[in-house]
């Protein structure tokens, strides 16, 4: 039949050889309107309306005359049909076999189909699709295929109508090319190098499958999986977007609460992993690690990873395992590598956990029980000189003992107070441009101020700290055999070997806790050459937290005390509450409301100063900086300077007219006809548990203004604060070295005698003990930026302590000890991972960032209000006997007369045991000859740059006055030397002796001030020589 057919063809050549002007139809000037293939529409099940467009005269009389010459030729063609003249055209040969087509079909064919003819199948196809015959008519014997319009089931050869079969036919194609395509999608892309598709939780010997590694968890992008697809599933993309996103006029839009190509994403990977379980690389391995940083519940997971988008719990844990352990593969053999090389890239800052399990149906074995261990983080260094941590020259300076050196003077002196004044200055400027709308713009020149002209040292910026969490133990930190095990255990994991002495020092970080128990072990490790290398370092964030402990002890005074210059009063008036417990007070609410109270103590003194800028008028030019730095410099000068406070005592000296800047005077004052202590009581009283301060009363003949010192030593004291919290974020760790240097003699004067011994041997290290470089790489690294963004440092401390808060989170939820291995191998070692790993998913899926912690109100409205009562009752104003029942500490003063008294020389005879093994062990040895003492003027060359402050600028700093800062021996002059007229006792601290003053402490913890210090250094096992909340 197909010999004959084709001598059929052979007869009508003549009919083929006709110029394709003859044989063609014109070809319309556009696509049909309801072509489905230009158009992104796809095509209906019902008829094709009627083409509204008129055709034109000539076309129609063309196509008549042409339609009746086709017509003609299929009577005189031996071709049955049309259907068997198409098959007939359209002769596709197998393979192998000869072409039995003559040489002018083949080509006609061959033009026609690759679209080099005027008209081509893209014009056929469409009138094909859309004629009304191609679609059954409701009477027609094939009706039932009007509804097999992109037939799912079924054999599309049994349809007979042109439309429904191309829509199946096409849908059948399409269908097959998308599972092809995400199949592919199931392996590795061989074009990209970082496309890790197929990823085991755990590693097998029997293959080599892809285990998950830590990059795995660090670049996750929803916008790189996206352009991945796009690249590889072109079909399945465009097939989903159709089905996912809205169009407006046409065009596809992206929503902003539901956008469609995270849809997508999340679609097709879940169709990937349907299709290969272990093609997880993409969304669902991620997605099963972020349910278990979000603790979801378990059905939860169990019901996600049955529809694809998760893996299951079980390989969730074990690729943490698999990333745990590459964390520390990789850690120890860099540790190793460069400790060979007689360096040290890291640092340990470790802190105690606990958490307190409650067993609510006892019995034998099962009893409440406080869950105890230890936790880590190894920190990378970075920015240290070579040979900084080498042991040898450490050793042979702490045995000079340079220390024995140190005076009450030489501490004193060592403050940079002209940097001091110069930063509380720039706060006292910062609250006030905060505050008036029109001096907003002074506040990024204030900042620039901070990082430039009154910048010590700061951080390199773009820094971004290297961190790997530890596995924790269940070793107690306050007993020395239970640290040590704690600490080997920790060193172990980082790659540094017990048994081998690498003559490299470690730096050991933590609170004052841990600090004065790594100060007891290396005493007793001492003689048995154990912990000789481990140097400790205090952490600054407890540092702050005692601080502000003692602050609020110092200044809150009687709960229902009526004085305005006591927080208690302060935060009556402004709706604050009060801590239940002022010597140990919840941080940030109470950081939050005594700053509120500073600002109001500094924005009257700016109001009393005669400044307008608190209320402008209109049109009123305001000052330049350099005016209002001058003002601050005098307000600084005249109530926050460690003069100030002991000019407030007397009248004489503040009404002295031959001082230089006095504060002004008020009215004359009243006593009250009742007690202090009978004043309404405030909302929050104490429990009956605290021992509430008592009230103060004042000697007779008393000429001073208590109040008005009571606020000049709170605006002194959290000034000094305010600049450390505000120095830490900002990077600049001289800074924050300055006001700790000032700490000391404050712990001095307070109750914390135990962080006085750690500051002064904190000092004594980087002074005397410390090479340059080596002093130089801690304060280098002090702080940690895990972000690299300007702004984001932290102290190592407060890091740990965000870590500790969700292992002790942890332990309620699963009850096992510290020391498990799903703490040790899955939840501390990536507990940064849990923490980053949320952000990264908000973020990739376009998510508002949420806070960790409730936004403070802004506390504009209470400041106006402290303002309000600081202006009625005249409290920057000097008043001549005013005294309220509430009196504050001068604890600066007290901590100079402390130390010079003997505290300083009690901790120089127990610190300096060491130095003393260290040089008894060199004699003996004689394995190095000792070193020449270096000269005192040499010493103070290579301290230079820790101790030298920046050049002030001409305008911006001004210098301040000679009453701002006097030496320690003026200051004691002026405590000591007070004037013979006055009528009142003095406790020889500079300061009127009255009850209630202590701080806190008894008669007996008084005269055992002595004892406190030695306690660091030869407390027994089982005591804690630093007591810290926890």
């Amino acid at each position: 039949m197909g010999q004959n057919r084709l001598q059929r063809s052979s007869a009508n050549r003549d009919l083929w050889a006709q110029s394709r002007s003859e044989r063609c139809l014109p070809r319309p000037s556009a696509p049909p309107a309801c072509s489905p293939f230009p158009s992104p529409s796809l095509p209906s099940a019902s008829p094709p309306q009627k083409d509204l467009t008129p055709p034109d005269t000539n076309s129609c009389i063309h196509i008549r005359g042409r339609g009746r010459s086709c017509a003609r030729s299929f009577r005189e063609n031996p071709f049955s049909s049309l259907g068997e003249f198409l098959s007939f055209l359209f002769y596709h040969r197998p393979h192998g076999e000869s072409d039995p087509r003559g040489l002018t079909h083949a080509k006609v064919v061959s033009r026609f189909l690759s679209g080099r003819s005027s008209i081509c199948m893209a014009d056929i196809l469409p009138l094909i699709y859309q004629h009304r015959s191609s679609f059954p008519s409701i009477n027609s014997t094939r009706s039932h295929e009007r509804n097999a319009m992109f037939c799912t089931s079924g054999r599309p050869e049994d349809l007979q109508h042109a439309r429904p079969y191309l829509s199946t036919w096409a849908a059948r194609l399409t269908a097959e090319e998308a599972r092809r395509q995400v199949e592919g999608g199931t392996h590795d892309d061989p074009d990209d190098p970082d496309s890790r598709v197929q990823l085991r939780a755990k590693s097998k010997h029997s293959n080599n499958a892809r285990v998950i590694t830590p990059q795995d968890l660090g670049h996750f992008s929803i916008r790189r999986i996206e352009e991945r697809y796009l690249k590889i599933l072109p079909l399945p993309m465009m097939l989903t977007e159709f089905m996912a996103a809205p169009r407006v006029k046409g065009v596809f839009t992206v929503r902003e609460r539901r956008p469609h190509p995270m849809i997508q994403v999340s679609a097709i990977a879940s169709f990937i992993v349907s299709r290969n379980r272990y093609a997880n690389g993409d969304l669902a391995m991620i997605l099963g690690i972020w349910h278990f940083a979000c603790k979801s519940h378990v059905d939860l997971k169990r019901v996600y990873c049955r529809l694809a988008s998760t893996v299951s719990d079980t390989t969730s844990r074990d690729a943490l395992v698999s990333v745990t352990a590459a964390n520390f593969t990789a850690l120890q053999l860099k540790t190793r590598a460069v400790t060979a090389r007689g360096e040290r890239i890291t640092a340990t800052i470790f802190d105690n956990v606990q958490e307190y399990c409650p067993v609510y149906e006892q019995g034998i074995g099962r009893q409440s029980e406080m869950k105890v261990g230890c936790a880590a983080t190894c920190v990378g260094l970075e920015d240290c000189a070579p040979g900084a941590f080498a042991a040898k020259p450490y050793y042979d300076r702490v045995a000079l003992n340079l220390r024995t050196k140190l005076t009450t003077d030489i501490l004193y002196d060592d403050i940079d107070w002209d940097h001091v004044g110069g930063v509380i200055q720039l706060h006292w400027l910062s609250a006030l441009a905060e505050f008036a709308p029109e001096l907003e713009h002074l506040l990024p020149l204030i900042s620039n101020l901070f990082r430039t002209t009154f910048a010590k040292h700061r951080m390199r910026e773009g820094r971004k700290t290297p961190v790997q969490p530890l596995s924790t133990n269940s070793e107690h930190e306050l007993t020395s055999q239970g640290l040590e095990r704690a600490i080997y255990d920790f060193d172990g994991q980082i790659g540094i070997e017990r048994e081998i002495d690498d003559g490299l020092l470690e730096i050991l970080r933590g609170d004052g806790t841990s600090y004065a128990m790594l100060l007891r072990l290396s005493k007793f490790c001492a003689p048995l050459g154990k912990f000789r290398n481990k140097i400790p370092l205090l952490e600054i964030w407890h540092n702050g937290s005692t601080t502000q402990n003692s602050i609020a002890a110092n200044h809150y005074g009687p709960a229902t005390s009526s004085d305005p210059s006591s927080l208690s009063k302060c935060s009556s008036t402004a709706g604050f509450k009060r801590p239940a417990n002022v010597k140990c007070c919840d941080y940030y609410p109470t950081v939050r409301n005594c700053t509120a109270i500073w600002k109001a103590h500094v924005l009257d003194c700016w109001r009393r100063s005669g400044g307008s800028h608190l209320y402008p008028r209109q049109n009123e030019p305001t000052s330049d900086l350099d005016t209002l730095l001058d003002n601050a410099a005098t307000l600084v000068d005249r109530y926050a300077s460690l003069a100030a406070p002991q000019h407030a005592l007397d009248a004489a000296e503040s009404t002295n007219p031959d001082h230089i800047n006095p504060v002004p005077v008020g009215s004359p004052w009243v006593p009250p006809r009742t007690p202090a202590t009978q004043s309404p009581p405030v909302r929050s009283p104490p429990p009956p548990t605290e021992e509430a301060p008592k009230c103060h009363e004042e000697l007779p003949g008393f000429t001073g203004d208590r109040v008005l010192r009571n606020s000049e030593l709170f605006m002194m004291d959290f000034g000094w604060f305010l600049e450390l919290i505000t120095a830490v974020p900002d990077g600049d760790i001289g800074r924050v070295w300055e006001i700790m240097k000032i700490w000391i003699f404050t712990y001095a004067g307070s109750s914390h005698q135990q962080y006085m011994a750690y500051l002064l041997e904190l000092y004594c290290f980087l002074k005397y003990d410390a090479s340059v470089n080596l002093r130089d790489a801690v304060l280098n690294n002090w702080l940690v930026n895990i972000t690299g963004e300007l702004g984001k440092w932290i102290p190592g401390d407060l890091l740990q302590e965000h870590y500790n808060r969700w292992l002790e989170d942890m332990v309620q939820k699963h009850g096992a000890e510290f020391d498990d291995e799903f703490y040790r191998k899955m939840i501390s070692p990536n507990v940064h991972y849990f923490l980053r790993i949320k952000e990264e998913i908000t973020e990739g899926f376009n998510l508002k960032s949420r806070g960790k912690t409730h936004s403070s109100r802004d506390v504009c409205d209470e400041v106006k209000l402290l303002m309000a009562l600081f202006k009625e009752e005249e409290v920057h104003l000097f008043r001549e006997g005013r005294s309220m029942g509430h009196a504050a500490v001068n604890q600066f003063a007290r901590g100079c007369r402390r130390l010079d008294e003997g505290k300083l020389n009690d901790f120089l005879e127990k610190s300096t045991v060491f130095g003393d093994f260290l040089a008894e062990i060199h004699r003996v040895d004689n394995a190095v000859q000792p070193p020449s003492t270096p000269t005192a003027s040499t010493d103070e060359d290579e301290r230079m740059r820790l101790h030298s402050s920046p050049s002030p600028p001409c305008s911006p700093s001004p210098a301040p006055s000679a009453s701002t800062h006097l030496p320690v021996t003026a200051v004691r002059n002026a405590v000591h030397g007070a004037s013979p007229q006055l009528p009142y006792a003095e406790n020889g601290e500079g300061e009127v002796e009255e009850e209630g003053e202590d701080d806190g402490r008894n008669e007996n913890e008084q005269e055992d001030d002595k004892s406190e210090v030695e306690n660091i250094y030869s407390q027994s096992d089982g005591e804690a020589s630093g007591s810290e909340s926890n």
